[in-house]
């Protein structure tokens, strides 16, 4: 039979749990438009079907809800998400940037 133990197959690094749920994307996508102000200097760093990490010159506050849109090479559509922002961290070394933890409301297409 088959007796891997289902632990190894996903033992590389992060929480075990939330990568067999979801798996997250490493990928920098400049953010087209975020609260409907335009995103200039705004990205996605990566992303999951639960929610994503973003960069910004924006200021949020944890429990505020997000709306951002992109834009992947080679797709004709942008992606349109929303979400609630779940954590905020300055960027070390650079003064007026944060990360944000957004955890997605609803899943788009």
């Amino acid at each position: 039979g088959f007796s891997l133990p289902a632990k190894g197959i996903i033992s590389f690094g992060g929480h075990m749990e939330e990568r067999r749920r979801h798996e997250r994307t490493v990928e920098l996508l400049e953010i087209k438009e975020i609260n409907r102000q335009p995103g200039e200097g705004s990205f996605v760093l990566d992303h999951s079907p639960a929610g994503a990490k973003l960069e910004t010159s924006l200021a949020f506050t944890p429990g505020e809800v997000v709306e951002f849109s992109y834009q992947r090479p080679g797709e004709a559509q942008e992606t349109r998400h929303w979400g609630q922002v779940v954590w905020v961290l300055p960027v070390p070394n650079k003064s007026g940037r944060f990360f944000l933890g957004v955890e997605f409301l609803r899943n788009h297409d």
